[in-house]
This record gives C-alpha cells, sequence and structure tokens, in this order.
C-alpha cells in the first residue's frame, strides 16, 4: 500500500512540475510579446514625431513652391 501512495504522490508531483513550467513558458511569451509590442509603439511614435516636425517646420511659402514644382504643367 506504501508504494502506491509513492507512486500517487510522485506522479502528482511530476504532473504539478509540468504544469508549473507551462505556466511559466507563458507568462514569459506574453512578457516578450508586450516587450516587443512597447518597442513597435515607441517607434511609430517615433515616426509620427519626426513627420509632424517636418510639418510643422513648413511653411505655407514652402509648399506653395512644392506643389508648384510638382504640378505644373511642363511645355
Amino acid at each position: 500500500m506504501g508504494k502506491i501512495y509513492f507512486i500517487i504522490l510522485l506522479s502528482a508531483i511530476i504532473c504539478g512540475a509540468y504544469f508549473y513550467g507551462v505556466n511559466i513558458t507563458k507568462a514569459n511569451c506574453r512578457a516578450n510579446y508586450a516587450e516587443q509590442n512597447f518597442l513597435d509603439i515607441q517607434q511609430t511614435q517615433q515616426h509620427k514625431r519626426e513627420i509632424h516636425e517636418v510639418v510643422y517646420k513648413t511653411g505655407v511659402a514652402d509648399i506653395r513652391r512644392i506643389l508648384r514644382d510638382k504640378y505644373t504643367i511642363a511645355e
């Protein structure tokens, strides 16, 4: 009878260790995904900030000149 309890206890420990490992692996995966997502958001915000700086520093005269150079009818 003692061997049966020992085998049951050993099986329970092995199953517990397995599920604990699966849980830790999923948590690490979520953390890596969250970190990558955070870095992507930062990169996107930096890119938007650069675009806004260019737009805000461009005056009306510059826009008119750029549009005239691009879209005039060439003779």
